[in-house]
């Protein structure tokens, strides 16, 4: 009797599942979920990876939300607005929303029916022999930052056998060669590269037109996610984008991913370009007066306009099929990172 091959075990370093979006993730992770049902894959994590994706999350939306923890900002909310804000502190708000993203990554997880290791398992001699011996991920230009990972590696290397590898995912260039000084250790950088690894990448050229016939849809979404997501400026000190619209999209280059069965959906991973219209304001730094007891530069005014920008997007989406595999039309869409996305107000010409 042929013998079954086990599912292949993945663990999934943090920078990746941040990468697929807040929890409950998106396109990507639904694609996991339907691999770790069909036996393809199980998933392995550590409780610090957990807690480390929660913390990023966390981090992005307290940026957002902090200044709730101010009073004048409460009493300024309530006059105008007749809306009581909770009366909580900056560290109790940043606290609240760690706990209220733990709680989801944990039942992200849950949904991948992820084996969770323990960190406090490994013991610290074997991490703290690695830095004074810088070997491992603390060799090279690796510094004592690399401890979370460190310990994460160690769990995973108790856990690897001849007959059960495991497969790192990260971008991360901490774990860069780790597979070459690792017997039973392997390594990719993106869950896309586990897709093609397992065979299920696809070239359906119908994808292409697919795109260009449903260009008000996708230009749709883009603009939703972008709003969801949020526009920073990277050139203006103090710059404030207060309204974009996307106008157009170009898909750069893409991947696809087929089904695990007929009737479900194609997965697409890629990039595109966007242009959108933005409204701006910011301090009208050209005509601020320099005080040269602070030394520092102080705005009498405040700019503002309209502007059009470009900007690169990472995207995932699935795309429902029919039962004869035809593309009927576009199921979900996810910017991959969940960081905000910069664009720039000012032509380079103005800095010369």
């Amino acid at each position: 009797m042929a013998k079954v091959k086990a599912p292949k075990k993945i663990f999934l370093d943090a920078n990746v599942v941040i990468g697929m979006g807040k929890p409950p993730g998106g396109p990507l992770m639904t694609r996991l979920v339907e691999l770790v049902k069909a036996r393809f894959i199980e998933i392995i994590t550590t409780d610090l990876s957990i807690t480390e994706v929660a913390k990023k999350h966390a981090e992005n939306d307290y940026e957002v939300v902090k200044e709730i923890g101010r009073p004048h900002f409460r009493n300024i909310v309530s006059n105008i607005f007749h809306v009581e804000l909770p009366n909580k502190s900056k560290p109790e708000i940043r606290l609240d929303v760690l706990k209220s993203y733990q709680a989801a990554t944990e039942r992200m997880f849950e949904t991948l029916d992820a084996d969770v290791l323990k960190i406090d398992l490994v013991k610290p001699s074997s991490v703290f022999q690695a830095y004074s011996e810088k070997s491992g991920l603390f060799s090279g230009e690796a510094k004592k930052d690399q401890f979370p990972d460190a310990f994460i590696l160690e769990c995973l290397k108790a856990e690897a056998t001849e007959d059960d590898p495991i497969t790192i995912i990260s971008d991360d260039s901490d774990f860069d060669g780790v597979d070459e000084r690792e017997e039973f250790i392997e390594l990719l950088k993106s869950i896309p590269e586990l897709f093609t690894d397992l065979g299920l990448e696809v070239e359906p050229p119908e994808i292409e037109s697919f795109f260009e016939e449903n260009k008000d849809r996708l230009i749709e979404l883009i603009d939703k996610e972008l709003s969801d997501t949020g526009l920073m400026v990277s050139d203006v000190e103090d710059a404030d984008i207060e309204e974009s619209t996307v106008t157009d999209v170009v898909i750069e280059d893409f991947a696809a991913f087929a089904p695990l069965r007929k009737g479900e959906s194609v997965v697409v991973v890629g990039a595109a370009i966007v242009t959108a219209t933005v409204s701006f304001s910011h301090p009208d730094w050209d005509m601020a007066m320099y005080d040269s007891e602070d030394k520092v530069l102080i705005p009498f005014d405040t700019v503002s306009g309209e502007k059009d920008v470009e900007l690169e997007v990472e995207f995932s989406m699935s795309l429902l099929t029919d039962d004869d595999g035809d593309i009927e039309q576009i199921e979900e869409f996810r910017f991959r990172k969940d960081n905000f996305l910069s664009v720039e107000l000012r032509p380079s010409e103005d800095f010369r």
